[in-house]
């Protein structure tokens, strides 16, 4: 029986089995690792936040966010990670990595990695639960193989299966007879509600004007910087006009995202619209493979021209 609570001002409805999960975390008594998984309509997010609020009053709890559409850590094309002390004190800082896109085609790779490296930061920091919001990516060989391997890689101890029918037992059997993960199947609560389409960009951009509310064109010297992603003819002023790129500091972490605007100095100097940050802790710079205008019409923000 479904009832309604209120998580960090947000009145959501419980659906059946959350409560039990989180008691069963809080009584753990090593870390635990929770990976969520389920459809872009099948209502993660809200879940994730539900076991976060409850966790997090009485343990050390990290949030990793994994969805790189609709982001809800840090800007879109990035996954996050931010971690509640288990006081009454507030969150720390964000962690970050930037994926390059705000769909998962094309970018397996730096999702794996960057779900890794944001999980493993949690364990640092002495997280008593992780719960990882994962990409709404589970239907076709694509992303069950996708989805396979994210679990693989990030071995957590329970698997929680948010479906309608059995849409991801195909899935599940992977991990079906693993001796250290327990699955959890969890029908989809009557509150989930589908975002169209329109609605996930409409987000995108309110996240994205949002982020660069504060931003100001600034000058990067790439001498002796690391330049990884989708990296443009740099003398090409079409491949570099609007290109998201990613400041990073050397582990990999974003410093701030900024958008390309201008190459100076045959190619040596990038002139981006970015954020304040600090200029002297960039190690590389990440490009990635969309485009931003952020003067543009409502659904033209974001494009993928070459």
């Amino acid at each position: 029986m479904s009832h309604n609570t209120l998580v960090r001002g947000l009145m959501i409805s419980i659906g059946k089995g959350w409560e039990e999960l989180a008691a069963a975390l809080l009584r753990a008594d090593t870390p635990e690792r929770v990976y969520v998984i389920g459809a872009t309509d099948s209502g993660k997010s809200t879940f994730c936040r539900y076991l976060v609020e409850r966790t997090a009053a009485h343990t050390r709890t990290a949030y990793v966010d994994c969805d790189t559409g609709q982001s809800r850590i840090g800007p879109p094309t990035t996954e996050g990670m931010i971690l509640y002390p288990g006081t009454p004190e507030p969150p720390g800082r964000p962690y970050l990595r930037f994926v390059g896109s705000t769909s998962p085609g094309g970018h397996f790779i730096q999702m794996l990695t960057g779900a890794k490296r944001l999980a493993e930061r949690a364990a640092e920091l002495s997280a008593g639960v992780t719960v990882i919001d994962s990409p709404g990516i589970i239907y076709g060989g694509a992303g069950i193989e996708f989805q396979v391997q994210m679990i693989d890689l990030l071995l957590p101890t329970r698997i929680v299966a948010l479906q309608h029918g059995r849409e991801l037992e195909r899935l599940l059997a992977n991990f079906s007879r693993h001796p250290a993960m327990v699955i959890h199947r969890i029908p989809v609560a009557s509150a989930a509600v589908a975002r169209t389409a329109i609605g996930r960009r409409r987000y995108r951009e309110e996240c994205f004007a949002a982020y660069f509310a504060e931003g100001r064109r600034q000058e990067i010297p790439l001498s002796g910087l690391g330049l990884q992603g989708r990296l443009p003819d740099m003398k090409n002023p079409r491949e570099v006009a609007g290109r998201l790129v990613s400041f990073n500091d050397p582990e990999n972490f974003v410093l701030a995202l900024g958008i390309a605007e201008e190459t100076h100095h045959r190619g040596q100097v990038l002139e981006v619209f970015a954020p304040p940050f600090e200029h002297a802790a960039v190690a590389s710079v990440r490009f990635g493979s969309i485009y931003l205008n952020l003067g543009a019409e409502p659904g033209s923000m974001e494009s993928s021209r070459p």
